[in-house]
């Protein structure tokens, strides 16, 4: 059995943090309707799979030199950019509603579920590129797919910004319950780019400091961990705090992956 380290330290705080949230997120999903959840259930799918990781990282202790526990957290860890993406992109459809309910004239839906459709090939592409470039205790080459995975989240957030400043600007139509979601994606969508931005690095700047195995679990924490950390909360916050709708309030525009 090895000692625990900084790394193995980090996957203890994501453990402790992410157990409430996974009950906060299942909590919230099941207020708001799983089926008009905007979003939510995402957070949920996220939450478990940090976990799952976390678990698979600190299992590691007693089996160091097994190559599945590692791959297993590399891929969980691949996965982060996709739900909460999705969930941002929700919270803004479920705002695009209001606004086409007061006024009629929100963004297109198609919109929202094309960037939607686009993050799930970008965390299908990583998922699939993480596995074929992981060797044990070190990765590999990166893989065409995993590059090719993280340009499309890069893309993504673009989108997503893109939605942002529509949305925003048609905020005067959004009712007043309902902004706290525009201003919980506003928060959000820099610290998703700091989390897109160390992911770029790791696979195109071939500095070893943001190799995902081996690299620095500093910059790890601060670019990645406590960003999705602050994701979580700021959105799970607004869903604590929003009213829950009424099946016939308005139809959402956007559904996010069941």
């Amino acid at each position: 059995m090895v000692g625990l380290d900084y790394r193995h330290g980090i996957s203890v705080l994501e453990v402790i943090v992410y157990i409430p949230t996974l009950i906060v997120a299942l909590w919230v999903s099941f207020r708001h309707g799983f089926k008009r959840s905007a979003g939510w259930i995402t957070l949920v799918i996220f939450s478990l799979v940090r976990v799952v990781g976390s678990c698979c990282y600190l299992a590691t202790l007693g089996y160091p030199t097994s190559k599945d526990l590692y791959v297993a957290w590399a891929v969980c860890s691949s996965i982060g950019l996709s739900p909460l993406t999705i969930s941002c992109i929700g919270l803004l459809s479920r705002a695009n509603e209001s606004i086409k309910h007061q006024s009629g004239k929100g963004v297109n839906p198609r919109v929202f579920r094309l960037l939607g459709v686009a993050t799930l090939v970008a965390v299908i592409l990583s998922i699939v590129g993480q596995v074929k470039s992981t060797n044990l205790g070190q990765e590999s080459s990166i893989s065409t797919l995993t590059k090719a995975g993280i340009i499309l989240f890069l893309v993504a957030w673009a989108g997503l910004a893109f939605l942002l400043f529509s949305v925003a600007s048609r905020l005067s139509y959004v009712e007043d319950g309902e902004r706290r979601l525009v201003l919980a994606v506003g928060l959000s969508v820099p610290l998703l780019l700091v989390r897109v931005v160390y992911s770029l690095l790791g696979v195109f700047s071939h500095d070893p400091d943001f190799n995902m195995l081996t690299g620095s679990p500093t910059i790890m924490l601060v670019m990645a961990v406590l960003e999705e950390i602050a994701i979580c909360v700021i959105c799970l916050g607004a869903g604590v705090t929003l009213s829950a709708r009424k099946r016939t309030d308005y139809n959402e525009a956007y559904a996010p992956v069941r």
